[in-house]
């Protein structure tokens, strides 16, 4: 397989869980909520521009080769991209990069313009001033619900500023500001 191309994932069926009961959906928010997440931009470049989104569903697959997932819903303006161009970077926001993350996530065009920024070897941008960037060449990827998890295998990567921003219980925040008052 090149480097360039990609796989669909198989999928291994354990049990039939179209027949089992399912919790609601708003209990199921109210859970994952509980849940402090990085928040990053997941960003890549098509021939019309750069593209990004602002997202906490990645994570680590394994270390050796370096390698993590991404899951992006498929209704996003990014999607499609992500797709087409089988790469993208994920930027980890520092604790000061709140503004950033609230452009990303908004509906309006080009925030790439607004934001100081470095393109890599093959055009996908590294937000300045990061906590951090990983740039993946999207090695799998799996449809499931409305989502679609790439798997990337990472090529480059930078770190920057020590802290990062983090999502929690519907607020941005830094890690030193995480508490749990309900413990």
């Amino acid at each position: 397989m090149s480097t360039n191309s990609t796989v669909a994932l198989p999928i291994t069926k354990i049990a039939n869980v179209l027949d089992a009961d399912v919790v609601e959906a708003d209990v199921f928010k109210s859970v994952l909520r509980q849940m402090a997440g990085t928040v990053t931009v997941i960003a890549t470049a098509s021939e019309d521009g750069l593209h990004g989104m602002t997202a906490t569903a990645v994570c680590s697959v394994c270390a050796d080769p370096p390698t993590i997932l991404i899951v992006v819903n498929r209704s996003t303006r990014t999607h499609p991209h992500i797709e087409n161009k089988q790469a993208f970077t994920v930027n980890i926001l520092n604790d000061g990069q709140q503004d950033i993350a609230e452009l990303f996530a908004s509906k309006g065009t080009e925030p790439f313009a607004k934001v100081s920024h470095k393109l890599l070897n093959d055009g996908c941008p590294a937000i300045s001033g990061t906590a951090g960037y990983l740039h993946c060449l999207t090695q799998a990827q799996a449809v499931v619900g409305t989502h679609t998890i790439f798997i990337g295998r990472v090529i480059d990567a930078g770190v920057g500023a020590p802290k990062p921003l983090v999502y929690y219980d519907g607020k941005y925040c830094g890690v030193g500001e995480l508490t749990r008052e309900r413990l």
